[in-house]
Parts: C-alpha cells; sequence; structure tokens
C-alpha cells in the first residue's frame, strides 16, 4: 500500500491535496492542528497534532506502520500574517516561523528518522522568492524552508529521498479565481510528483496562474 502524509489536511488545499490520493488508491493519513472536520471524507485517516512540536512530530512517526510500500511527505501546513514592520507583533514573527518552517523540519526529521526511504513534497511560496511589501514575517519563513529543503537535496541521495519544493503564487482556496492556481490542479501535480518513476525528479517548480 503506498501512502501518503499530508500536513494542514482540515481546510483549503490540504483536503484538496488528501483527496487526490485518495483517487488514486493511496491511504492517507492527514494532520491538523483543530479536530477533525464535520463531513470530513470517511477515506482519509486524520490524526490531530501540532506540526511544529517536535515531541508530537516525532511520536507520529513512532506509532505510524507503513510497511514496505511507497512513502509521500505533503509538507502543506502553513499560515499567513502580513504587515508592516512595526504592525507586525513579535510573537507574528515566531508563529510564522512555527507554522511555515518549523512544521516541515519537524515532520520531515521524523519521517527520515523511520522511513528508509520516500518522496518529500513541499508547498513553500512564491513569497520565498520574491520580496514583497508588508509580508517580511511570512516572507522570511518560507524563505527559511526554501534553505532547509535545499540543505536536504544536498544531504540526500535521490535514491532514499527526492525533495520537491513547489512555489505557487496565489491559490483559489477561497472559490473559484480565474487568476490563482486551482487547488485541484496543483492537487493533482503534487500526486504525479508522488507516483512518476521517471529517470529524473524535480527539485524545484515555480508555479503561476495561466491568467493574470
Amino acid at each position: 500500500m503506498k501512502t501518503a502524509v499530508v500536513t494542514g489536511t482540515s481546510h483549503g488545499l490540504g483536503t484538496c491535496i488528501a483527496k487526490a490520493f485518495i483517487k488514486n488508491g493511496w491511504r492517507v493519513i492527514g494532520t491538523g492542528r483543530s479536530a477533525r472536520p464535520d463531513g470530513f471524507d470517511e477515506a482519509i485517516e486524520y490524526k490531530q497534532f501540532d506540526a511544529s512540536d517536535a515531541a508530537a512530530c516525532a511520536d507520529f512517526w513512532e506509532q505510524l506502520e507503513v510497511g514496505d510500500g511507497e512513502v509521500c511527505l505533503v509538507n502543506n501546513a502553513g499560515g499567513y500574517v502580513g504587515g508592516k514592520l512595526l504592525e507586525t507583533k513579535p510573537e507574528d514573527y515566531e508563529k510564522q516561523m512555527r507554522t511555515n518552517y518549523f512544521s516541515g523540519a519537524y515532520m520531515t526529521r521524523g519521517l527520515v528518522e523511520h522511513v528508509p526511504s520516500a518522496r518529500i513534497v513541499n508547498v513553500i511560496s512564491n513569497s520565498a522568492l520574491v520580496d514583497y511589501a508588508n509580508s517580511g514575517a511570512y516572507s522570511a519563513s518560507k524563505a527559511a524552508a526554501m534553505h532547509f529543503f535545499h540543505s536536504l537535496q544536498k544531504e540526500f541521495p535521490a535514491e532514499k529521498y527526492q525533495v520537491t519544493n513547489l512555489y505557487p503564487s496565489s491559490i483559489a482556496t477561497s472559490g473559484p479565481n480565474p487568476e490563482a492556481i486551482d487547488p485541484g490542479d496543483l492537487a493533482a501535480l503534487i500526486v504525479e510528483i508522488a507516483e512518476d518513476q521517471a529517470s529524473y525528479y524535480p527539485t524545484d517548480m515555480t508555479l503561476f496562474p495561466t491568467k493574470k
């Protein structure tokens, strides 16, 4: 059985990613800080914990049984805090780092400790690559995630861990938007990366909507 672990699945893009894996026959374990949402797809296993908590991540991977099948970790959990320098509180910077950087770092560390080989797909953001005004806390946390996973790309051979970073611009998670990326299309791409058996794999992909 192929197993996909998707963080931040309680809503938005995370739910789309989980459903896309289910559609393709994967076992899916979704994670989130909130309780399992009402009406959540019964086919998705759901674990409630804070992925920015190192001990909680370690405990999750220690208890998870994946057998000898393929494993894909999708680090999707994240959040946004915007504002000018003096409008952004110190705790906001800490919150952004916990949500957008530490969650991916700790989940990946737990994976490597317990799973000998896997694919790791990270939903980062175009903000890691481009500077925007009034977005310092968010952009810095996303850039930290980017550099962390770039380091892992060099630390591990692709035969063990294939690490792919995605840098989407706006995603239409709040409803249809012709000027934003359809979350269903992004979810389909992630499953395609997870299942690809080519002699190469993508390390970094910047994604923009077809209409602007």
